[in-house]
């Protein structure tokens, strides 16, 4: 092998390459024309991964030779999008699952309220009530519309039920299509591309490329591994070792890594890459949204009569999904539990879906529970109204090595947002001095929560409405959106 710069590894294995199309003699490839692409080589700055940008790469008129490294280093850092800093106040952001309010659309109209302009790129198909939003006139896929105050583009995506092939199709459909869309807009100031799925993370990085502007990837689940440790799919599995590679490939990429979760530098950091990447943004609430549809949202029929119904009972409220990870059969569990020994001034009022919830309502009939409640899914401008009704909320997450990084759960901060004391039966304290707000106990053990919920009730209300209140204080002084939204416009604009 012809020695040279050594600047990566060659993909047969031996000894290293220089780029310059030689393998070593367990790679057996010869040498390339001058100027060619060396598509060869695997690893290092020099890696192109996908034919956009090979084709970008000729293109953009690289294709020949005679460049000195520095200017062909500067032209790759161009044409990745390595922009020093953004060039003006515009920011795209990539969320699938941002079909309602939440914390994109939250951040886009408080950047919106202090001079930026934001897009934001949804999936009109909302995960876990599978239903399509909007219509669409025939042959488009996509829809544009100012909506609650946000320039909102939304992505025609196929439907799907259930974890399956159809909505992994569903995921890639996202990802094309708003790729196709997004080549087709002007150029924005900085994209960020936000999971869980990595797909989305992956248009954000293609599309900040051809528009040569900085590419932002936020992490709000950590896949592959949350799917691992969770036990949905095996490490070795070939998609976890695709949706591994993928994942260490956005990291590098990126010129920002924003984590919703405390240890999401650690994580990043375990895989090699810069921790000063990293800045932590976690989930929050607006406080001035919620508390507007505290006041002008109320219950349906169906619900007013329901909690005048248990008036005089101490009422626990779970409102969220009804998933795997939820561990939703804990609560049911002891709700049992308090049944059978006569415990009769508690109910248990789940509100909303998802794949577990048909089990769990058939094995709260088999039992005969009358001191549980299930209630439809609701728009999320409901469940303030909702909330306003309870004496304490429920927060419950199944034991998992996923939550190892740590919480940063909208639900939990909804609750706070709720000035309710709360039980959080999960493996870690959800928040520091978590205790100021509630009763921390470990999950998926139903005799300890009904404990906690027996000790909730005996404790006399003025005990509870303090520890509510130190809550709401909490989340008003670290997790209300614009204190976050703060910290997201400084991380971009010293880009």
């Amino acid at each position: 092998m012809e020695k040279g710069p050594v600047n990566h590894l060659c993909p047969g294995g031996g000894s290293p390459c220089d780029g310059s199309g030689f393998r070593c003699r367990r790679g057996r490839r010869k040498k390339r024309a001058p100027g060619r692409f060396a598509l060869s080589c695997a690893g290092g700055r020099r890696r192109h991964d996908c034919l956009f940008l090979f084709r970008s790469y000729f293109k953009n008129g690289r294709g020949g030779g005679g460049d000195s490294n520095v200017e062909k280093s500067q032209n790759r850092a161009q044409a990745e999008g390595d922009m020093t800093g953004i060039k003006d106040r515009t920011l795209w952001i990539i969320n699938h699952h941002a079909g309602g309010p939440g914390r994109h659309e939250s951040f886009a109209r408080e950047l919106e309220s202090r001079g930026w302009r934001v897009r934001l790129f949804a999936s009109s198909f909302i995960h876990n009530l599978f239903l399509e939003l909007k219509d669409y006139r025939p042959g488009s896929m996509h829809l544009m519309e100012k909506l609650r105050g946000v320039d909102r583009v939304w992505i025609k995506t196929p439907p799907y039920r259930g974890n399956g092939l159809s909505r992994l199709l569903n995921h890639l459909a996202f990802a094309w299509r708003v790729t196709g869309v997004g080549l087709k807009l002007e150029p924005p100031g900085a994209i960020i591309g936000s999971s869980a799925h990595l797909f989305t993370g992956l248009a954000a990085y293609l599309l900040a490329r051809k528009h040569r502007v900085p590419f932002i990837f936020e992490i709000r689940d950590i896949w592959p591994q949350s799917l691992i440790d969770i036990g949905a799919v095996h490490r070795l599995n070939p998609l976890a070792v695709g949706m591994g590679a993928l994942e260490k490939f956005l990291y590098r990429k990126a010129r920002l890594i924003i984590s919703v979760l405390p240890g999401g530098g650690e994580h990043v950091a375990g895989l090699g890459i810069d921790r000063r990447k990293v800045v932590y943004i976690p989930n929050g609430v607006d406080l001035a949204w919620y508390d507007r549809c505290a006041r002008e949202k109320s219950l349906t029929p169906e619900q007013a009569a329901l909690f005048r119904k248990i008036k005089g009972s101490m009422v626990a409220v779970y409102a969220g999904a009804h998933g795997y990870a939820n561990g939703l059969e804990t609560v049911t569990g002891a709700a049992a539990i308090l049944q059978r020994n006569g415990v009769r001034d508690v109910h248990i009022v789940l509100v909303g879906g998802g794949p577990c919830k048909a089990r769990l309502v058939q094995a709260a009939r088999e039992q005969g529970l009358a001191n549980v409640t299930f209630l439809d899914p609701v728009e999320k401008s409901q469940v303030p109204a909702i909330l306003k009704n309870a004496d304490v909320c429920l927060f419950h997450l199944r034991n998992s090595r996923a939550y190892r990084f740590g919480l940063s759960s909208n639900k939990l901060f909804d609750y706070m947002a709720a000035a309710r004391p709360l039980i959080a039966a999960v493996d870690i304290p959800p928040l520091p001095g978590f205790s100021r707000f509630g009763v921390h106990i470990p999950s998926d053990d139903p005799a300890a929560l009904a404990g906690a919920i027996l000790h909730m009730a005996g404790m006399p209300p003025e005990a509870r409405r303090k520890m509510g209140l130190c809550a709401r204080r909490y989340v008003e002084r670290f997790h209300d959106v614009p204190v976050l939204a703060d910290g997201l416009a400084e991380a971009v604009e010293n880009l």
